[in-house]
This record gives structure tokens, C-alpha cells and sequence, in this order.
């Protein structure tokens, strides 16, 4: 709409400044022809006036050249003021489009702020329902498991041993279901933030090494081999040690429970004198490449969809620890081929307090500035209050 005003203002325009030039040139076309014939009239009087030749010639030529040089001129002064009118015309149109243009704007910014308020609430909403769900669900399955735990410990008396099978059958099936009820629960305190951070120094190289029976003994069950490459000198990190446990350990479960032959590997490493770097290796049955980039997404579970492949979960664990790594300034890559394993790599800093924001820095350097000068300030005051009350004494 806007192109179409422009283009008709500009034919307009050059319509009016065309038909002014040749207004003006007939205009002095005109004035040219009456000059002629009353120079001719001219002549023949002054055949018939030869004493009054020359003061009838100054008198009649004198206005006929002023009048050609004022048309002359207004031809110019039409063009330009034509083209300066053009130019008024574009620029007012370009300030109308810039108002316009600033309106529409502001329209889809505030649209666009109330979409990130739905999707907040939204996204609120969600944590809350699968908080309380949670909590919903742990209650009663926690008295169920306990209750199985009594009966095959003999508590309610002897079973035989076909019972004693299906309760081992269902006490599996209740403590799976329990661990997938408590990755939705860890996930919801993560998306609220309600998942407090606790930063201490840590020995990483004995953390690790509390999960390795438990993850030798997994793999002997699977009859694969757990490889175990450690740096050489201990490495030690300033982090919150329960997030650690939590992330290398569910690295460490999906790699035993997507390798069905082969081995699964640990390693650690320093990257530089800041960072250092975890990595978990496997040769199962890795992912494809067009799974890489959403693998760390909520309930997204690459092999859902093959039986043969499936191996059950809700699809938070990669989740979970992306969210942990997030809070206490780690990161995570992934590499992986299909058919030949994956190698999950964790980098983490040595020390987190030193990313604290510039917000947290200024709070406690001022709180730690009150406690250094205040008392200083304080016996300063009470020495110049001092000096007043003794000066004014010696004056009274």
C-alpha cells in the first residue's frame, strides 16, 4: 500500500513539473510571436514616423525583454520548486513509513511478551504438576516396596519358592518404577531451581572411585568388560560433589544399559589449568546422527521406538544431567556413530566460585567492606565526638 502512494505521488509530481515546463515554454512562445508582430507594426509606422523611431523602440523593447527574461527565469524556478516539492513530498511519506513502521513494532514486541508470559506459566505449570505427581506416586509405591521387602525377608511367615520368584519379579518392577518416579521429581526441582547447589572442595578421583564396584559388578552381569583410565595424580575440584555422583553416574548407566557386548570406559583428564574433563565411552549400539542434537531434550528417548533396541525409561536422564552440569558451570558434548558406540565427554571447572556473578561479588565484598570499616568508623566518630564535648568545655 505503502509502494503504490509513493508511486503515484511521484507520477504526480512529474506530471505537474512536465506540464508547468510546457506551460512556460508555450507561455513564451506566445509573448515571442506578439513581440514579432509588434516589432512589424513598428516598422511601418516608422516609415510613417521616422522622427519618432527611436524613443517609440526604447519605450516598447524595455518590457518586452524584461518579460522575456522573467519567463526565462520562472521556467528554472518552476523545475526546481517541482523538484523540491517532490523531495518534501518523499520525505514526509518516509516519516509516515518510519511511525508506522516503529507502531508495528512495538505491537509484535508486546505480542511477543505476552507469548513468553504464556509459555512461563506454562512451563511453571508443568513443573508444578509433575511435582506434585510425583510426590503422588513416591507415597504409596515406597509402603508397596516395603511391603514385598517384608514378606520375601519371611517376616509374615514362610513362602514357597515359585512366590518367592514373582515378588523378586515385582519387587524389580516397583523399584524401576520408583527410580523413573524420582527422575521426574529431580527434574521438577531442577526446572523450578529449587535443587539447592552445595560448593566444596572435592577429591574427583575418589568419587569416581566409590562408583566403580558398583558399575564393575553391572557389567560383569552383562558380561562385558568396565575399563578404567584415571589420570595419574589425584584431581581435585571446587563443585557440588552430590551433582557429580549424580551426573557420572547416570552416564555410566545408560553406557551398561545400551552396551551389549564390548566394554565401557572411564576416563578423566586436565584440559588446562581451569578445566578438567570427564568421559564415558562405550561400544553399544550408539545413536544416529540426526538424534545428536535433541538427545539432551525432556522425555526424548532415541530408541523408543524399536523393540529390539528399547530399554524402557522416560527419557530424563541426559536431561537431568545437562540441567546439573548448567547449574555448577559444566558442559557436555557427544560424539557417536551407529552401530559403534557413543563417547560422552563432561568438562568442569575447578573451581565454580570463581563463576559467581558480578551481582553475588559486589553483595558479599560489601558485606565484607561493613564488617572491616564500620568499626573503624565508629571509634573515628566516637574520637571526634570527644574532641567536641573537651573543646567545649575549655571555652565554657
Amino acid at each position: 500500500m505503502l509502494e503504490r502512494g509513493v508511486i503515484f505521488a511521484a507520477i504526480v509530481w512529474i506530471t505537474l513539473a512536465a506540464g508547468g515546463v510546457l506551460f512556460a515554454t508555450e507561455s513564451h512562445a506566445f509573448w515571442g510571436s506578439g513581440i514579432q508582430v509588434a516589432q512589424q507594426r513598428d516598422s511601418a509606422s516608422r516609415s510613417r514616423q521616422p522622427l519618432n523611431q527611436s524613443r517609440q523602440e526604447q519605450v516598447f523593447s524595455d518590457p518586452l525583454n524584461a518579460l522575456r527574461n522573467a519567463l526565462g527565469d520562472n521556467i528554472e524556478l518552476l523545475v526546481y520548486g517541482g523538484i523540491a516539492g517532490f523531495g518534501i513530498l518523499m520525505m514526509g511519506l518516509a516519516i509516515g513509513s518510519a511511525s508506522s513502521s516503529r507502531n508495528k513494532t512495538g505491537a509484535q514486541l508486546e505480542l511477543l511478551k505476552q507469548e513468553k508470559e504464556k509459555a512461563e506459566n506454562l512451563a511453571k505449570l508443568k513443573s508444578e504438576f509433575l511435582n506434585q505427581v510425583s510426590h503422588e506416586l513416591r507415597t504409596p509405591l515406597a509402603v508397596i516396596i516395603g511391603y514385598i521387602e517384608c514378606i520375601t525377608d519371611g517376616l509374615y511367615g514362610e513362602i514357597e519358592p515359585k512366590h518367592q520368584q514373582i515378588l523378586q519379579v515385582v519387587a524389580k518392577q516397583s523399584t524401576h518404577l520408583k527410580n523413573m518416579i524420582d527422575q521426574i521429581l529431580i527434574y521438577s526441582r531442577l526446572e523450578a531451581g529449587k535443587h539447592g547447589i552445595r560448593v566444596e572442595d572435592v577429591n574427583l578421583t575418589r568419587v569416581l572411585g566409590d562408583l566403580r564396584d558398583t558399575f564393575e559388578f553391572l557389567c560383569r552381569q552383562k558380561g562385558i568388560h568396565f575399563a578404567w583410565e584415571m589420570h595419574s595424580e589425584a584431581i581435585f575440584v571446587r563443585s557440588d560433589v552430590t551433582r557429580l555422583k549424580e551426573v557420572i553416574s547416570n552416564l555410566l548407566q545408560n553406557a551398561v544399559k545400551y552396551t551389549d557386548k564390548g566394554s565401557v570406559t572411564l576416563r578423566t583428564g586436565r584440559l588446562s589449568s581451569s578445566s578438567i574433563m570427564v568421559e564415558v565411552e562405550d561400544s553399544g549400539i550408539g545413536i544416529s546422527e540426526t538424534h545428536l542434537a535433541s538427545i539432551f531434550e525432556p522425555f526424548m528417548q532415541v530408541h523408543k521406538t524399536s523393540t529390539e533396541n528399547s530399554r524402557g525409561g522416560i527419557g530424563l536422564g541426559l536431561s537431568i544431567v545437562k540441567k546439573h552440569l548448567e547449574q555448577i558451570g559444566g558442559k557436555i558434548s557427544v560424539k557417536s556413530e551407529l552401530g559403534k558406540g557413543s563417547i560422552f565427554r563432561v568438562v568442569l571447572p575447578r573451581n565454580f566460585e570463581r563463576q559467581k556473578s558480578r551481582a553475588s561479588w559486589l553483595f558479599n565484598w560489601t558485606k565484607h567492606a561493613k564488617h572491616t570499616l564500620y568499626p573503624v568508623l565508629t571509634s573515628a566518630r566516637g574520637a571526634r565526638s570527644q574532641k567536641t564535648t573537651n573543646t567545649g568545655r575549655a571555652i565554657g
